[in-house]
């Protein structure tokens, strides 16, 4: 809906990133209290020895009796890669935080792309930190096997990890959740820290454009560690990103994009649910849809005039490009790569790639392909100038049910207003006003900056909640202007 000379149609736990609002501390309640344990590099280096051999224990169990060859085998690799760090005088703490591994409280970055499913697994069954404690023998490490042949819903069933740890005598393997202590920042601090998130996004993205040009491979825990990063921040103070993500570059228009439309679809798919773990997959798929364009000769992204029909192809191949090219990265969540795939195939399964089978659009990519319209239509292009944004709210509620999902446009339309964050806007009383966000209350009565009076003259800006009569007064929002045409710079006033 949104590509290059395209016609328009339209449990709550937070996890740590660069530019969060608040700070963060994990917390393993299986490690002893004191002064926490720095690991040797050796160590650390062995670690993902243990990790291969506690995945490949979790796989056999599955399929395999406790008395099998193929389970004794397992466990007779796995029980020495352990107690070689008893011999050293250490416990061994492996904590599951949402997409990441952690031993005691080193982050391990590269591990955990490489055993995601482990990490998957391992949360799946609420294990949040994982402790071999001195002493452990042979036959524990096997009960604590059957332990984890257990799925899911059977470990509810019977009580929790913790009831079944204890039930198979487990004294010298604990498991503990991860507790996260939080302290919020002041709101200026909030709004700084999203502010340098943004930056420090748009800063990835040019990096995996060098990256993707020059056939490279993604950075994954870069890309993670920013969208947990825009995450935090839209769930901390979700009109200050929404406040950012009118940002616009001219000259940067596929970096600013792709950020712009993580953080609508974030903000978007954060009144559907706050699971931190989806939200964090979209945010990958979101900040990632465009990446195919990467590929593509910039004079065609950029040609002012018609595709020719070679072009036209070029570019619809986008989608495919870029998940193919994602397809190849270690540890991305496969449902992100389906939005990268996805996000131009329209509701209704008339765009592209074209659709072999009638399975819908997964949700993902309908609140990516909605996010991704309107930014799109509020941006200056080579070939299109930008829309106001009262008008782009417009084009989606009519494409809502063809193009886009009627339910994710309602509720986009809800969050960002009839007239959203950044429209400038005349007002009954002729003052000239900007939108600093909607209003729970009332879409069609935002809050707004007024920054000039009824004669066009400049005045000290007056923040005035419409949807507050007493406030308010008789105010109420007359037209949107188009920005092209006022002489004011909104990033001054916001």
């Amino acid at each position: 809906m949104s590509d290059a000379h395209e016609p328009d149609k339209a449990q709550d736990v937070q996890g740590a990133g660069s530019g969060t609002p608040d700070i963060e501390h994990i917390l393993e309640e299986a490690v002893p209290e004191g002064p926490a344990r720095k690991f040797s590099h050796t160590q650390v280096g062995r670690l993902r020895d243990v990790l291969a051999r506690l995945y490949a224990l979790r796989r056999t169990i599955r399929f395999y009796p406790l008395d099998h060859p193929a389970t004794a085998q397992v466990i007779d690799e796995l029980y020495p890669a352990i107690t070689r760090y008893h011999d050293e005088g250490v416990d061994l703490p492996i904590t599951f935080y949402e997409d990441e591994l952690l031993l005691g409280e080193q982050l391990l970055a590269e591990d955990s792309v490489l055993f995601d499913q482990l990490i998957r697994d391992m949360t799946a069954l609420n294990v949040g930190t994982l402790c071999f404690k001195a002493g452990l023998q042979r036959d524990e490490l096997l009960r604590f096997a059957s332990v984890l042949s257990n799925d899911s819903e059977s470990v509810e069933k019977r009580g929790g990890i913790k009831a079944l740890m204890d039930v198979a005598g487990l004294t010298h393997i604990e498991v503990s959740p991860v507790t996260v202590l939080r302290e919020t920042a002041p709101a200026g601090d909030a709004r700084k820290a999203a502010r340098e998130s943004y930056n420090d996004a748009v800063d990835l993205l040019r990096e995996l454009d060098h990256l993707v040009r020059g056939n490279e491979t993604l950075n994954v825990p870069r890309v993670k560690a920013s969208v947990r990063s825009l995450v935090d921040n839209v769930l901390a103070n979700r009109y200050a990103m929404l406040e950012l993500s009118g940002l616009k570059s001219y000259d940067e228009y596929t970096f600013y994009h792709s950020v712009n439309v993580a953080i609508l679809s974030l903000a978007l798919g954060s009144t559907l649910t706050k699971e931190y773990r989806f939200l964090s997959t979209l945010g990958v798929g979101a900040l990632l849809h465009d990446v195919g364009k990467m590929t593509i000769a910039a004079e065609t992204l950029n040609k002012p005039g018609p595709l020719t029909s070679e072009e036209w192809v070029s570019v619809r191949q986008h989608p495919v490009l870029g998940a193919e090219h994602a397809a190849l990265t270690p540890g991305l969540d496969k449902a992100s790569l389906v939005v990268i795939f996805e996000h131009h195939m329209r509701y209704d399964l008339t765009g592209y790639p074209q659709q072999v089978s009638s399975r819908p659009q997964h949700l993902a990519s309908r609140i990516v392909a909605v996010a991704d319209a309107f930014d799109a239509m509020t941006s200056k292009r080579s070939y299109s100038s930008p829309r106001m944004q009262s008008e782009a709210i417009e084009v989606l509620a009519r494409n809502a049910g063809t193009a886009l999902d009627p339910t994710l446009v309602r509720l986009f339309v809800n969050l960002m207003g009839a007239y959203p964050p950044r429209s400038i806007v005349r007002l009954s009383t002729g003052e000239t006003a900007i939108v600093v966000s909607p209003s729970p209350r009332d879409p069609l009565r935002p809050v707004v900056r007024i920054i000039a009076n009824a004669v066009g003259g400049m005045i000290d800006p007056v923040d005035v909640d419409l949807s507050n009569p007493e406030v308010a007064g008789a105010r109420e929002v007359r037209a949107c202007l188009d920005p092209t045409g006022v002489n004011v710079d909104v990033a001054d006033f916001l």
